[in-house]
């Protein structure tokens, strides 16, 4: 399976410094933001679904919370179609971190309450896509799963 190249968007980061502190600019939210290594896979994986796969930016969310049985979580990226529902949830890593098991668990508690027909977990180096059948995620390959209808745009 082919994994978008998303560290060819690194030149468009907008990265200077805090105090002794790295920050990026990150165009959603419209302001810098401290520059984890969790942080640079995120505003890299921005770009990528702004300037790839066309996602407008008024259609993405990042780092929200949400309540599930009683319990607050905080997504790091969603898409939404046209009619504001949800369409892909994106749950990020750093580069060093392997996505296991523990992360798909994760985003799969997210969309219990955001039902997304799309999710994708991504280290950078790897992401994996998946449409939600039922309550079953199904592998999707990259790019032709996750192409957006044009609901999306």
């Amino acid at each position: 399976m082919k994994n978008p190249a998303i560290l060819k968007y690194k030149d468009l980061l907008k990265v200077k410094y805090s105090g002794k502190k790295p920050v990026v600019y990150d165009i959603v939210r419209k302001k810098y933001v401290t520059l984890t290594p969790e942080e640079f896979v995120r505003q890299l994986f921005i770009h990528f679904l702004i300037e790839e796969i066309k996602i407008p930016v008024k259609h993405i969310a990042i780092e929200r919370q949400i309540t599930f049985q009683d319990m607050v979580y905080r997504f790091d990226i969603l898409v939404f179609d046209k009619k504001a529902a949800p369409w892909m949830i994106v749950e990020c890593k750093s580069y060093n971190v392997p996505l296991s098991n523990t992360t798909a668990f994760q985003i799969s508690k997210y969309n219990m309450q955001l039902k997304a027909p799309l999710l994708c977990i991504t280290n950078g180096k790897e992401s994996k896509f998946f449409r939600i059948d039922g309550n079953t995620p199904v592998p999707l390959p990259y790019p032709a799963g996750i192409i957006p209808s044009k609901h999306i745009r």
